[in-house]
């Protein structure tokens, strides 16, 4: 049978062209972190072999094969740990005791207090600068919440660069009810076809479409406001949500405080009431408390892990190379059944985000109808939402996203489009918003 399109790619297993993978020992000194760096096309399995590691706040379990392609991670030793790895091109690794393990243990058991002491749980905002270890502060902080009761912490992503449980180019929020998956790049599998090892995360997500917050901002905090409302929501008809509480990975500081009042909206939309700073200096934190010296919100520095790799613009895009990919076919530890459906022009309807740089005097929140041609579309990725195909743009923007779609193909003369889909069936009867990201096979 020939192999799905796509499926040969960085995600399946290497060829091993040499005699095979040579295995290293290497033991790790309680309070220590064994520190990773692989390049995208490295295939690292790890075992432990005894003591108690943890990766993102996930304990390993003994004796069994954890495989890692083209990823960076810490591994943190709550006591000696004996490990043995194997690789055909052996990464770079290094074990250090710089690590502020230390402090992410006060900050969680502060957090629990909140949520024994009241049934409104702690709604944590994360800032920093670009790789200051926010989306590991987070996933650690949610590992720790269900290790201690059978908690749902959710997960707020407002950075639409990263995808989270989703494509990128969207913010989501995502209740957390079981172990995060440590051995991808990404926070784990998403809501696709076929079967996953793990409870199935259901995300609310707003399509934002664009790459960058600056591209329009008018629309990124209608989105925010309208992902703060229904999380909100969801607090209040859910207490086991509600004492949870939540956690908010955020873009860059610079993104965040190039405008105040972005910055002070987030802040009052989701009732934050306890601010983490990733710095290695008191700069940050002192400027955001005189931000918001009129408010009783609590600001915390944690000081920045030396472990912290700085990520280029090649290793972003590989990762929402992968994040599209993985959504459709997934990843090297289950393999997914995309469909193509075929459809006419006539019946489907994109709409497209404006951005200020384009479009100067539309406004920011309305969505632009898109042509259907191939110029436009073809190997674009669109977010299908639950509006109906014939809603208004306005009923559009508002709408949540039902799942994603790939178009494989414009055929201008037969008015024809071909469209990946995760699950088989017919394209739903629902409108559809154009994203900035293309994917080809």
């Amino acid at each position: 049978m020939a192999a799905l399109p796509g499926l040969a790619d960085s995600l399946t297993p290497l060829e091993d062209t040499s005699d095979g993978p040579k295995s290293q020992e290497v033991v790790i000194p309680a309070n220590h972190e064994w520190r990773v760096e692989s390049p995208p096309d490295t295939k690292l399995v790890i075992k432990v072999k005894s003591g108690i590691a943890e990766i993102f706040g996930i304990e390993l379990a003994l004796e069994q094969n954890y495989t890692f392609q083209g990823m960076n991670f810490a591994l943190f030793a709550v006591e000696m740990v004996e490990l043995q790895y194997s690789c055909l091109d052996f990464p770079k690794t290094t074990i250090s005791d710089d690590t502020n393990m230390k402090y992410i243990y006060n900050l969680h058991f502060s957090f629990e207090k909140m949520r024994i002491s009241s049934f409104d749980g702690p709604k944590v905002l994360i800032v920093g600068d670009s790789c200051s270890g926010k989306t590991s502060l987070a996933k650690i902080l949610c590992s720790y919440a269900l290790k201690i009761k059978s908690y749902q912490p959710v997960l707020v992503n407002l950075n639409p660069q990263e995808g989270v449980y989703s494509a990128p180019g969207c913010i989501s929020a995502t209740p957390i009810s079981d172990i995060i998956d440590v051995t991808t790049p990404t926070w784990g599998q998403s809501m696709t076809s076929g079967a996953t090892k793990l409870h199935c995360k259901q995300p609310i997500v707003k399509s934002f479409g664009l790459e960058n917050i600056s591209d329009n901002k008018h629309l990124y905090k209608t989105l925010v406001q309208d992902l703060g409302q229904v999380l909100l929501e969801r607090l209040q008809n859910d207490p086991v949500v509600r004492r949870s509480g939540f956690i908010i990975d955020t873009p860059p500081v610079s993104q965040l405080l190039d405008d105040l009042e972005l910055f002070k909206l987030i802040v009052k939309t989701f009732k934050v009431n306890a601010i983490v700073v990733c710095a290695t200096t008191d700069d940050l934190a002192i400027k955001i408390d005189e931000i918001l010296k009129t408010q009783t919100i609590t600001i915390v520095r944690l000081p920045q892990s030396s472990g912290v790799v700085a990520v280029d613009d090649v290793h972003k895009r590989f990762l929402q190379r992968n994040a599209i990919k993985e959504y459709f076919y997934g990843d090297h530890n289950v393999t997914l059944s995309p469909y193509v459906a075929g459809v006419d022009f006539d019946m489907v309807t994109v709409w497209q985000p404006p951005s200020i740089l384009e479009n100067h005097e539309s406004d920011p929140t309305d969505l632009l109808p898109v042509e259907v041609n191939s110029s436009n579309l073809q190997h674009a990725l669109i977010a299908i939402t639950y509006a109906p195909r014939r809603a208004s743009k306005d009923e559009v923007l508002h709408s949540p996203i039902l799942g994603f779609g790939l178009i494989m193909e414009v055929n201008d003369v037969r008015k024809k489009l071909r469209i990946l889909l995760p699950v088989p069936g017919n394209l739903p009867d629902k409108a559809m918003i154009l994203t900035a990201y293309r994917y080809l096979e």
